[in-house]
């Protein structure tokens, strides 16, 4: 924390994780509505009828609530973050779930409270486990749910913002806090937790609401009523901010609004460098409403479609003609560019039903993605019918998820060309050529990438998880959080032999993990040499203005000399010379 002389106090900079774009101005709302976890409150058992009835009325009242949210969030930015409470509305409809809330209620009689919320927070506990980060932070919408359901039953409506324009600080924020903001009151918001790809982060990016998280202890340091200024570019909350400050947030502002309007009037040219080289820039998507983004961008297709939503928070098992008919339209949505449609990637933790059962100590080195898939064939095969099927609307490609080793692929490519089979005997059309490719996300599949490449046509690295498991850290784990380093000696190692053995098999590589859209990255993305970057739609504009503004051979220089640096400090701060000499108005606040 800084700190300067400023009106009404001393200036205060704290720094915490950008989230959502925007520079905001006002006074504080402090928002103190924390959620009290329900006790077990244990009651007679001839009580126990009018505690499922209530239960029921407040499940009721949550859906009715959830669909008001829904309705008005597709209504006013549109159906893609509009889906999160389709997938919200889910949960209270899960039978496995609500079984044993009213076994509960019968074998231990007590509150709906604290019933519900028990059974709930158990799901929540396991999500934490799952070595997956994207799927750890849904945990959040269960909590949203749990929260909003017991609320109800306790009477007890949402604490309302103020009338008055301002920026609301909280512990945190759900998704159905954001989705009932008044962006005409909530200038911008700041939480003491968070991520980047929370749904409510997510959500305030789509309705324009500049957002910082990650700062500690700021409901307890600062009060409503203090004068500040949020920086969701740089991250930066600035309370009581001196006149000096203001001017030259004013400045930035302008600075900014002029760069959007450049970055929209760039969406139909291509991602080439200086000197030539083009990139491929695709769009990582999560539910099929997002291809309307997905062309907006300017997206070349999409390079990594999640299917996990398809599993999760269900009663029963996705059919394979409720799977092709989505894929279809994704498919015909992308066009000639196509999709890469990545194989079921999770837990076995979260796929109770087929789990039998069983308990891992560490899930996160257990059973998850393409090893789900290879001991559940009959699901995996009903994945591969429905994306075959798709492949005759449009470009199709499939990608396994989590490959370790080389009989991995030849048993999945295996279990394809039965269905290939059982395709052509049934006469149903597909393309008999699709493209099969592997995530490069563990360190034997780096390592042995020469010897993958012989079995697929493409790689499509998952940085998150390799940088995870070659450092052996979790950034979910704040004691060891910051030895996550994308730009540490060896990931680079991997990822330059990766591509280079891609390259001789003459097979291309991708990236669909978060170093794709880091545009401080983008020098090291284009000298090792990529054809495809895949990443979030609100990164594909910043991604396209700095590789326009590259020179391929000052990259790949770049990288030559990193190798030899071995220093993940050093690589990162000559990778950020190269980003400032090259495009500073996209890394300047």
């Amino acid at each position: 924390m800084v700190q300067h002389s400023g009106i009404g106090g001393e200036e205060m900079i704290l720094v915490g994780i950008g989230v959502s774009p925007g520079i905001a101005h006002g006074p504080i709302h402090l928002s103190l509505d924390v959620f009290e976890r329900p006790e077990v409150e244990e009651i007679p058992a001839d009580e126990v009828e009018s505690e499922v009835i209530r239960l029921k009325s407040a499940l009721e009242t949550t859906r009715r609530q959830l669909e008001t949210m829904r309705d008005r969030i597709a209504q006013e930015i549109g159906g893609t973050d509009a889906d999160i409470f389709d997938a919200h509305l889910l949960m209270l409809e899960d039978r496995s779930v609500l079984d044993k809330v009213f076994k509960q209620l019968n074998t231990r009689p007590q509150r709906a409270e604290g019933a519900f919320y028990g059974v709930m927070s158990k799901y929540v506990e396991t999500l934490k486990r799952i070595g997956d980060e994207y799927l750890r932070e849904r945990t959040v919408d269960i909590e949203d749910v749990a929260r909003r359901v017991v609320r109800n039953l306790r009477g007890i409506d949402p604490e309302h913002s103020p009338a008055q324009p301002h920026i609301l600080l909280s512990p945190e924020i759900t998704p159905s806090d954001t989705a009932m903001m008044d962006r005409k009151t909530v200038l911008g918001f700041a939480t003491e937790g968070g991520s980047h790809t929370s749904h409510s982060a997510i959500m305030a990016r789509s309705m324009g609401i500049p957002a910082v998280v990650g700062l500690p202890d700021i409901t307890t340091r600062f009060h409503t009523g203090q004068d500040a200024l949020l920086d969701g570019y740089g991250g930066l909350l600035i309370v009581n901010p001196t006149e000096e400050t203001l001017s030259i947030y004013s400045a930035t502002k302008r600075r900014k609004a002029a760069l959007a309007s450049h970055l929209r009037s760039m969406v139909k040219l291509p991602a080439e460098t200086l000197d030539g080289m083009r990139i491929v820039l695709s769009a990582n998507i999560e539910f099929e409403s997002e291809m309307a983004a997905v062309g907006e961008w300017g997206a070349e297709g999409v390079g990594l479609y999640r299917t996990e939503f398809f599993f999760l928070n269900r009663t029963a098992l996705p059919t394979e003609d409720e799977q092709a008919e989505n894929y279809a339209r994704v498919a015909a949505a992308a066009g000639p560019d196509g999709v890469i449609i990545r194989t079921l990637d999770i837990g076995g933790d979260k796929l109770h039903a087929l789990h039998d059962g069983l308990a891992e100590a560490n899930p996160f080195l257990g059973w998850r993605g393409i090893r789900v898939s290879l001991s559940r064939r009959k699901i995996f095969k009903t994945q591969l019918r429905a994306i075959l099927r798709a492949s005759a609307v449009g470009k199709v490609r499939i990608m396994f998820p989590m490959v370790s080793c080389r009989e991995e692929l030849q048993d999945a490519r295996e279990i394809l060309a039965g269905c290939k089979d059982d395709l052509r005997a049934a006469g149903v059309v597909f393309d008999e050529n699709i493209e099969v490719g592997a995530m490069i996300e563990v360190p034997s599949a780096a390592i042995t990438a020469d010897t993958l490449a012989q079995e697929v046509d493409f790689f499509s690295i998952g940085t998150n998880d390799l940088i995870q498991y070659t450092i052996a850290v979790d950034r979910g784990n704040e004691l060891v959080a910051s030895l996550y380093q994308p730009c540490h000696p060896a990931i680079l190692r991997l990822l330059k032999h990766v591509t280079d053995s891609a390259r001789n098999a003459g097979i291309w590589t991708g990236v669909c993990g978060e170093m794709a859209g880091d545009i401080m990255l983008t020098p090291l993305m284009v000298g090792l040499g990529f054809t495809e970057l895949s990443m979030a739609v609100s990164q594909l504009p910043l991604v396209k203005y700095a590789i326009r503004k590259l020179p391929a051979g000052h990259c790949a220089d770049l990288v030559a000399e990193s190798l030899k640096l071995g220093d993940a400090s050093k690589i990162y701060v000559r990778c950020r010379e190269v980003a400032m000499q090259y495009y500073s108005e996209l890394l300047v606040h």
